[in-house]
């Protein structure tokens, strides 16, 4: 319980570092004595701890009050790109500066380990990184259909897609038409899979290598001028911009945050064409980088390029911003910056290329990126937008002197009810106090004054039996 309570102390002063001292003190004194009243009263209750069920809907979280078993929420996909090729075709050339080219680009990707013993049929392991990958890419060669694990992994494949544009098909120096008519290396493979397995499996590869045969994609040929390093450029392009955009985490409390949101966009103009710029700005605890969190996630979508840019104020210098920057909007694991003027001649080529821009800085705690963002801002292209996020409201209004279309969105303390069932879901892991825990739980709120980490924190004493 003690480093419970000297770890919210920590989180507390630094929320609140701009209070006067004397204020500060009360604060702390009077917080001290509302945990302990809530940890003794909390401390005799024997009673299994009730959860709260969290509802998905529009990636938006809201809290179910008609049950108290915590749902199970499906997870995001863990893979990017399921790689499914033939290894002794492919895999030390072909599928190696694939999904080294993949990988480089940021995107997460399964290929099977070579090593992988392989029986009949497919592992449970392997039909679950099937399940849970977003897109796959199938480099169909000479002696794919020879192996039965294989065909079972285009099936499972082909079975999970849930658009077209999900499976991007290479035919590496095979023709589509073998596939759809089961003719060359495919006929011959079938032959003899027609003498080892059932009629009904040979019917769902050939039905699967029809399909897949029907499907844009890919063809590498001899007689074709492009290379093979051409086509991997041009296949991680289009893994890319179909691939979903980063997904930033929130927490599932979020409440009063929809409505915030909806302000931001408004406030942005997000329908008009021009370049704009938008300072999300409050004190320290009342949710500046959720709300912008939130925004990201909900809007990122509708612009060509964006990147999220956290914790700001631990770069002091341009240049390593820029540099992350830079990696976000390039999806690179590793890029390095010779100087700000090469960085910013980079930045242009990304920017000017007809590419609508989004980019969030987190947490800016000075001037010192005002030049900076005035230049950023000179290389977007019409209906671009920045948000910075910063407890001084005045950091926007400096911007406005290096740039046009620039506003502030001071964000409000949450209201009485959300300030409840904020402070509830964490003291009691349901949308409402207990009721005899209400009158309590309401002198808290009044004390958190609408702030969320105050709310959260005086809520989250443990509840020990």
């Amino acid at each position: 319980m003690a480093f419970v309570l000297w770890e919210m102390l920590k989180e507390s002063i630094s929320a609140y570092a701009d209070l006067s001292p004397a204020i500060l003190l009360t604060s702390l004194t009077l917080g001290l004595a509302l945990f302990y009243a809530i940890s003794l009263m909390l401390r005799p209750s024997a009673q299994p701890q009730q959860q709260v069920a969290v509802v998905e809907d529009n990636n938006e979280v809201t809290l179910d009050t008609t049950t108290t078993q915590l749902a199970a929420v499906t997870p995001s996909p863990l893979w990017d790109v399921f790689l499914s090729f033939h290894g002794k075709d492919t895999r030390r050339n072909f599928i190696s500066y694939l999904y080294h080219a993949l990988d480089q680009a940021g995107i997460v990707t399964f290929r099977d380990d070579p090593a992988l013993e392989k029986g009949q049929e497919i592992s449970s392991g392997l039909r679950e990184a099937i399940r849970n990958s977003k897109m796959f890419v199938l480099v169909i060669s000479e002696n794919y259909a020879a192996s039965s694990w294989c065909l079972d992994e285009l099936v499972e494949i082909l079975s999970c897609k849930r658009t077209k544009d999900q499976v991007i098909p290479v035919f590496y120096y095979v023709n589509p038409s073998d596939l759809r008519h089961h003719k060359g290396s495919f006929g011959v493979a079938l032959k003899k899979h027609e003498k080892r397995y059932s009629v009904d499996r040979i019917h769902k590869w050939k039905s699967a290598l029809t399909e897949i045969a029907a499907l844009s994609g890919y063809h590498l040929e001899d007689t074709k001028e492009e290379s093979e390093a051409d086509m991997i450029e041009n296949i991680v392009e289009d893994v890319l911009s179909q691939a979903s955009r980063k997904v930033l985490n929130l927490e599932s409390d979020l409440f009063g945050t929809d409505l915030a949101v909806e302000e931001i966009y408004q406030q942005l103009s997000m329908e008009s064409d021009d370049v704009r710029a938008l300072g999300i700005c409050g004190m320290g605890g009342v949710g500046k980088t959720t709300l912008a969190k939130a925004f990201y996630n909900k809007y990122s979508h509708t612009f060509d390029v964006s990147c999220f840019m956290k914790n700001v104020k631990q770069n002091s210098q341009a240049g390593p911003l820029l540099q992350k920057i830079l990696i976000e909007l390039l999806r690179v694991k590793d890029f390095k910056v010779r100087d700000v003027e090469s960085a910013i001649r980079k930045l242009k080529g990304i920017l000017c290329s007809s590419k609508k821009a989004l980019i969030v800085l987190d947490d800016l705690d000075g001037s010192s990126y005002t030049e900076l963002l005035a230049r950023i801002c000179k290389l977007f292209i019409d209906g671009s937008r920045v948000i910075i996020t910063a407890r001084d409201a005045n950091l926007p209004n400096q911007l406005k002197v290096e740039m046009l279309n620039v506003d502030t969105y001071m964000v409000k303390h949450l209201n009485r009810m959300d300030s409840l069932h904020l402070f509830s879901y964490h003291a009691f892991k349901k949308s409402k106090p207990p009721g005899k825990y209400l009158a309590l739980s309401k002198s808290f709120v009044t004390y958190a004054g609408g702030l969320p980490l105050a709310l959260k924190m005086l809520g989250s004493v443990e509840n020990k039996n």
